[in-house]
């Protein structure tokens, strides 16, 4: 696929309006493991807003060591274009599974529904107690959870995610940030205040899709947009082998007043807990399904018909090498948590010299939508 910096590009694993993410690996190295590289999308590397977001997001990962999430490992600039890598996880996403649940006609194991239920709610409560560091995520969409072969779930796609105290808040102008169909309601209305409750209604529509195997809210249509921000859940018999206890508390995640929720995600964390057998069961399930997937030919587990489809849009000419040498081309950058003088910001901000003092604006800032896909 080319190269990118000290980076040789193997095969596009993901991405969206805003940004695309690669499999790579390290360029001149016969040995050495397989790295995940995301950088902003080529068209849009002169706008302030998506640079700093790539650098927001690095600082945040730097901040969080937790099994469920990925490793950032650098940051930096290539031709002007901000990058950073990450673990790479051997494995499928959510989306990749649903998917091909839904061609084969079949329903996800409710050991497997509750162990994917259990690790994202074991997360989202490491990152909503982290006091003045707690976070809440905003993007808890299909192709945002990767599954391993191990059973192990990993949550990214830290770009829109917020401190719950509000510093540092995303350089989104005031505008609504998130993947059409996967948003609270009150982060589908704009609301500016938005605390950790968000994240229990993106867990229970998460979860509401694996129970029915159905998306909850479709299409990008007034009818969808209002349905989100009502909380409107279409008329649907329930699966018998869904546990009614299940079912309600997937709909009290879903209700419209985050006072209607839970005060916090670790009580809908042992209800579900107290649903599995036992405590490895659905991790355990989960491996299974996972590997047995991979082992497919036909399994696409990236979704890359969809990433296809959306390279076809950006011309070669578009596409950052770091082959010729320009003015702050990316060598070495250290992650730094301080967004100060003289830290990755500040570097980036030289490095980058169409970035401005103004506030952001741009068409791609009003909603961050996922990939057409059925």
């Amino acid at each position: 696929m080319g190269s990118f910096g000290k980076f040789q590009l193997l095969e596009q694993i993901g991405g969206g309006r805003l940004s695309e993410v690669f499999r790579v690996a390290r360029r001149n190295r016969q040995r050495g493991p397989n790295i995940a590289l995301k950088r902003v999308i080529p068209a849009l590397i002169g706008e302030e807003a998506f640079a700093t977001l790539v650098v927001r997001e690095a600082s945040l990962l730097t901040r969080l060591h937790h099994e469920s999430l990925c490793t950032c490992h650098e940051m930096g600039v290539v031709d002007g274009c901000a990058f950073l890598t990450l673990e790479l996880v051997d494995g499928c996403t959510l989306r990749a599974l649903m998917r091909r649940m839904s061609q084969l006609g079949v329903s996800l194991p409710a050991s497997a529904l509750l162990g994917i239920g259990q690790q994202l709610a074991t997360v989202l409560e490491y990152l909503h107690s982290r006091g003045a560091d707690g976070i809440v995520h905003l993007d808890l969409s299909p192709q945002n959870v990767l599954l391993s072969r191990d059973g192990r779930v990993k949550l990214i796609d830290f770009g829109i995610a917020r401190y719950l105290d509000g510093h540092d808040p995303p350089p989104l102008a005031g505008k609504i940030a998130g993947t059409i169909g996967y948003m609270s309601p009150e982060q589908a209305a704009g609301a500016h205040a938005i605390d950790e409750r968000a994240d229990q209604s993106g867990l229970g529509i998460l979860l509401w899709e694996l129970c029915y195997g159905q998306r909850l809210f479709r299409g990008n249509t007034a009818e969808t947009w209002k349905r989100m921000r009502g909380g409107v859940l279409p008329v649907t018999t329930p699966p018998a082998d869904r546990a009614p206890a299940m079912l309600a508390l997937i709909r009290r995640l879903l209700a419209v007043d985050p006072q209607r929720r839970f005060s916090g995600i670790g009580e809908p964390k042992q209800r579900l807990a107290a649903l599995a057998r036992s405590p490895t069961e659905g991790e355990q399930t989960l491996a299974a399904l996972v590997r047995r997937l991979l082992a497919q030919p036909d399994f696409d587990p990236f979704d890359k018909i969809n990433l296809r489809r959306a390279r076809a849009r950006h011309t070669a000419a578009d596409v950052p090498t770091g082959e010729v040498p320009i003015a702050g081309e990316y060598e070495a950058l250290e992650i730094r948590v301080d967004l100060g003088p003289g830290t990755i910001a500040a570097q980036l901000r030289e490095a980058i010299p169409e970035i401005g003092d103004g506030p952001p604006s741009s068409p791609f800032l009003k909603v961050i939508a996922e990939p057409n896909v059925d």
